[in-house]
């Protein structure tokens, strides 16, 4: 254990001892968010040499079969000035591959890229890897920082990482889990009462046969959340993606004990007290969750769908070609890489795509859900 996690671990050692056990949300945003010793303030662990792999890592296709998807929002929109916002933007990848793309195109000279980041680490990386477009890109802390603009918001794989309450069924009513300190075991779990009154409107909608001992997770964080970006879309699109369920799925039955995982050099575990500021901890994104709270603040969703379906139906082997000169291995590790992105033992499946409109007729539709659009579902 490293000198970061004993800080960490001391830092929540004391708050409980002064104020009792905490919610594992304020757990998991320690964890994640402690500005000098959290996960995400000590590096950026994207990649094949860091913790996980994001789809910008794996192959500038990505970035552009995304630009051809902002391409005909920014048709849509009337080709005017088009502010483009990325909300957590990691190292910086999916912003240069989507400018790299869109350089001699029209689009360009339109667009204002602004990227959303909070984390002093993570702005550096994406400074170093912008060079060539950093004129292009501006840098902001928080959405509350903007003024309403005209264009698109997109987030790639940030909503998992929002702290999130946890709750399970007793007795044939739900409680909190809650985390203490006890010095011969370390962090424990204990059961308490729901911590705020949105946990308790919330589980009036679960499904009431859920069985007593089922665990899952709540992302408030999304309310809140979704409220900015509303506030600062003032006519355009938001397009989120990441890994998660429809409502339906995300409370099955048979996923009891919810889907909160820790992500250590790519292996994943369900330990979430571990390494305590030296791994991950993402929990899937519900996506009727996204939709039905969006609707709430007018972000209608325009389509849902698998990320295979959605990159597939933008243009993606002209895109390929374009990219490739013309010439391919189908042997070659990069052919390999972008099969990552469609498969379903990759990315293809298990990551969706949702995208919701401001100021956008209801039934428009859109290239990225032409193969599928599974939005029904919600």
């Amino acid at each position: 254990m490293n000198l970061f996690s004993n800080k960490l671990i001391e830092i929540l050692r004391s708050k409980i001892e002064v104020s009792g056990p905490i919610t594992f949300k304020d757990f998991m945003e320690i964890a994640l968010y402690h500005k000098e010793y959290g996960y995400y303030a000590k590096s950026v662990p994207l990649g094949k040499k860091g913790d996980f792999v994001t789809g910008p890592h794996t192959h500038p296709i990505y970035g552009a079969l995304h630009s051809r998807q902002i391409e005909e929002f920014w048709n849509i929109l009337g080709q005017g000035s088009f502010s483009l916002i990325e909300m957590g933007a990691g190292a910086g990848y999916l912003a240069k591959d989507i400018l790299s793309y869109m350089s001699n195109k029209a689009i360009f000279e339109a667009i204002n890229y602004i990227i959303v980041e909070h984390m002093p680490v993570a702005v550096s990386s994406q400074k170093e890897i912008l060079k060539p477009f950093i004129k292009k890109v501006k840098w902001v802390t928080k959405l509350s920082d903007l003024e309403p603009v005209i264009g698109c918001l997109i987030s790639n794989e940030l909503l998992d990482s929002f702290a999130v309450h946890v709750i399970q069924k007793e007795t044939s009513e739900f409680k909190e889990i809650y985390v203490n300190f006890k010095d011969k075991e370390g962090f424990v779990e204990v059961l308490g009462p729901l911590s705020n009154i949105q946990l308790t409107e919330y589980i009036k909608r679960l499904p009431p046969d859920l069985p007593n001992g089922y665990r899952t997770e709540v992302n408030l964080a999304l309310i809140s959340w979704l409220k900015d970006v509303s506030r600062v879309i003032s006519r355009g699109f938001v397009t989120t993606v990441d890994y998660g369920y429809t409502w339906k799925e995300f409370f099955h039955p048979m996923r009891n004990r919810g889907t909160l995982l820790a992500y250590k050099n790519q292996r994943v575990t369900e330990d979430l007290y571990k390494r305590i500021g030296d791994q991950d901890l993402t929990a899937h994104v519900n996506f009727g969750d996204l939709h039905r709270w969006g609707k709430d603040v007018g972000l209608h969703t325009l389509g849902y769908t698998y990320q295979w379906a959605f990159l597939g139906g933008l243009d993606f082997e002209e895109t390929f070609l374009e990219l490739s000169g013309g010439k391919f291995d189908p042997f070659s590790p990069e052919l390999a890489a972008i099969k990552m992105l469609l498969i379903p033992q990759g990315m293809g499946e298990t990551h969706k795509v949702l995208v919701q409109g401001k100021g956008i007729p209801s039934g428009l539709k859109l290239k990225g859900f032409k193969i599928k659009n599974i939005m029904e579902r919600l």
